[in-house]
């Protein structure tokens, strides 16, 4: 076995920012963390752990894109002494809906995201009145620390539960078990998106999808994608496309870098089938050579 397969659950213990295409002046959150972003926050707290003065960020970087493979972060709710985790499904006739592991609750996207999500509002300061700058007031969405009742009460605490595989005889997994604390997403240096590991459990499977971590890219056998996917032009999908845009800032130049389009997370091949998906450095998922 080249990888050995963990399920982790982070506790939101302050609002949390990932931000996607904003609508006007209303900076939109996803609710979901993508797994760079997760990388990164990794990374910073890794090389500042073991840091004997300048944190190596590149090294330590490039030892976990390496060596670990990291799933997407999906909210969960808790009930029954157990963290059930919330999954995008599109579905005929519904759209993008989101559905409940454990008791198969389903709630249309726009429902779950009132669940989860408030704003924050904001604007910038013009120097020479003290005072608001015209034109810039703008809206921050966040995915909040604790679940809202449809009557706008404040229910259970939120935390985000995705995978982790960490490649057999290296030292990476005892190395990151020792984080227990990571800032993800925008506007760490104000307070936002801290996440709290609560637990890292040996698992089977990767969201209730089958995986073959016998190969050097982890194989995910799923006809719905917990990621964003990309497919050759013989694969037939239903639901959402994105661009995935981006810098690269592992390198000696800092590089503009896009993948796209993608499938979003919750699309699903068009007849349901079965399709055989790598695992990516980047966390996305690829359509293996020879899927259908």
């Amino acid at each position: 076995m080249i990888w050995s397969l963990h399920r982790w659950t982070w506790r939101v213990a302050s609002p949390l920012f990932i931000g996607c295409a904003p609508s006007g002046a209303l900076n939109r959150c996803r609710i979901y963390v993508p797994a760079r972003p997760l990388w990164g926050a990794l990374t910073a707290e890794l090389a500042r752990h073991e840091a004997d003065g300048v944190p190596a960020y590149r090294e330590v970087g490039a030892d976990i894109r390496e060596h670990v493979r990291l799933s997407y972060l999906f909210p969960a709710e808790f009930a029954d002494k157990d963290w059930w985790v919330w999954l995008p499904q599109y579905r005929d006739g519904d759209g993008l809906i989101w559905v409940r592991d454990g008791n198969d609750s389903a709630l249309a996207d726009r429902r779950f995201r009132r669940r989860l999500l408030w704003t924050r509002p904001g604007t910038a300061i013009d120097p020479d009145s003290d005072s608001a700058l015209d034109g810039s007031l703008r809206e921050t969405e966040c995915l909040e620390t604790h679940w809202r009742l449809d009557d706008g009460k404040p229910a259970g605490p939120v935390a985000m539960v995705g995978y982790v595989l960490f490649r057999e005889g290296h030292d990476i997994e005892s190395r990151l078990s020792a984080i227990g604390t990571v800032f993800i997403g925008g506007d760490t240096r104000y307070g936002l998106g801290r996440l709290d590991r609560v637990a890292m459990e040996p698992a089977t499977t990767l969201f209730g999808a089958n995986v073959d971590l016998d190969q050097n890219d982890p194989l995910v056998i799923t006809n719905r994608p917990a990621a964003h996917a990309l497919v050759s032009a013989g694969v037939m999908m239903c639901g959402d496309q994105e661009a995935i845009g981006g810098w690269d800032m592992t390198g000696q130049q800092q590089d503009r870098r896009l993948s796209g389009p993608t499938w979003t997370p919750g699309s699903r091949s068009l007849d349901e089938q079965d399709l055989v998906w790598k695992l990516l450095q980047s966390g996305m998922l690829q359509a293996a050579e020879g899927s259908p």
